[in-house]
């Protein structure tokens, strides 16, 4: 007699966000972030990139709990997506983007370290070229200007010490919505 066929796993999402972080006498940083827990609260996945012997790099890494070291300050989290993917297959589309810092269009932004900023934004742009998210055209347009406008309202609600800000309203987002 034939097994009967087991229920399929139930789906795994991921939250992407954009992770603003600080440490005294050092200018404000952009991570990217991935997690399973849409308020970012269990095992983080967070990239950025560091100044290394070999000059600015993209880095990844595993944080538990939380996507900074215990030295930094988390400003807040940005919400910028929530999508039907592993955190592993969200990591390996951005992986694809190869960021170099010779690349780098440095921007002045109000949110300093331009690095980060760059990082930040190609991932996000490249995660929409990959079909991975989907954001407005006026948003992918003026991403920089969105980033910043969302971190002022961050810097605003600072009385908690933890905010998850969403980038764009959405419906699949279960944070609140505003831009």
């Amino acid at each position: 007699m034939p097994r009967p066929a087991s229920p399929p796993p139930p789906p795994v999402f991921t939250h992407i966000g954009i992770a603003f972080f600080t440490a005294d006498g050092f200018p404000m940083q952009a991570s990217i972030v991935l997690s399973t827990d849409m308020w970012f609260r269990d095992t983080v996945l967070c990239g950025t990139v560091i100044e290394s012997a070999n000059g600015w790099v993209e880095s990844w890494k595993e944080c538990d709990r939380s996507p900074v070291e215990p030295y930094l300050t988390l400003l807040g989290i940005i919400g910028v997506a929530k999508v039907e993917k592993t955190p592993t297959q969200v990591l390996r589309a951005i992986s694809s983007l190869r960021w170099t810092a010779l690349d780098c269009r440095a921007s002045g932004g109000s949110y300093k370290h331009p690095y980060s900023n760059d990082y930040v934004r190609r991932v996000v742009l490249h995660l929409c070229n990959k079909k991975i998210i989907s954001l407005p055209q006026n948003v992918k347009n003026d991403l920089d200007w969105c980033i910043t406008e969302i971190l002022v309202k961050l810097r605003l609600r600072q009385a908690s010490n933890f905010n998850v800000i969403p980038f764009v309203e959405r419906r699949d987002v279960g944070y609140g919505g505003w831009c």
